[in-house]
């Protein structure tokens, strides 16, 4: 009979005795997965860039909430990990889940900074909730003008990447829910540009980290507006 991984506690994303994520990549000697980190990434990226490529070619239907985000997650992680779509759990309080990143206070500090997200809990699911709502209430942000809707697609991309739903794949489900929930409201986002080694991928990457570390979101508007185009339907209503 299979085991069954449960991910009750922040150790149990682990194989034992290793930082390596338990995966599905399953072999005799291997029952928690590949353990090699290295190739434990080449694979994770091999199988999400086709999930991924499904999914922009036919995506998701959903209210752009949380159970959307969720379902896209699990759709893109679907062949890698158990939890794929699940909230993640974090470290034992007062623990975090922490990410290191550029030091956006003092970029002339060569050291990275540590960033820390919301503990896995309730509070987590409750924030994510509440952002999800936000969303809703501002009519899935459509019927603004290009500024306004990158604004506000910024607050609530910073705010989102800030509570860190899943225990990994957050930035990849972002692209897919955020550049949905563009095409709706008459957006389109150019995604290539933030790709590793895209020309906008740094200052991203930036951006993100300063949104969290400031509660500002402003930096990010910018950067995500110099990928955001009106989205055009040619004359038969086809993109």
């Amino acid at each position: 009979m299979a085991r069954k991984n449960t991910f009750r506690t922040w150790d149990d994303y682990f194989i034992p005795g290793t930082s390596v994520l338990r995966n599905k990549f399953t072999e005799p000697g291997k029952p928690y997965g590949e353990t090699d980190q290295d190739k434990l990434t080449a694979l994770e990226e091999y199988h999400t860039r086709a999930r991924l490529i499904d999914l922009w070619a036919h995506p998701i239907a959903g209210r752009f909430d949380y159970e959307h985000m969720k379902a896209v997650h699990a759709y893109i992680f679907q062949d890698v990990y158990e939890w794929a779509g699940q909230p993640r759990v974090g470290p034992v309080w007062p623990d975090r889940m922490t990410k290191s990143g550029p030091n956006v206070l003092d970029p002339s500090d060569p050291e990275p900074a540590v960033y820390g997200y919301y503990p896995g809990d309730e509070t987590m699911i409750a924030a994510a909730e509440a952002e999800y709502q936000r969303l809703a209430d501002h009519d899935l942000l459509r019927g603004l003008n290009q500024d306004e809707f990158v604004a506000e697609l910024a607050e609530s991309w910073g705010e989102l990447n800030v509570i860190h739903s899943f225990r990994e794949g957050n930035t990849r489900s972002q692209f897919v829910f955020f550049g949905q929930l563009a095409e709706q409201a008459g957006y389109q986002i150019d995604a290539a540009h933030f790709i590793m080694g895209g020309p906008l991928r740094d200052e991203f990457v930036f951006a993100r980290f300063y949104s969290q570390a400031t509660g500002n979101n402003e930096r990010l508007s910018a950067v995500l507006g110099k990928a955001i185009a009106p989205f055009y339907r040619g004359p038969n209503g086809a993109d």
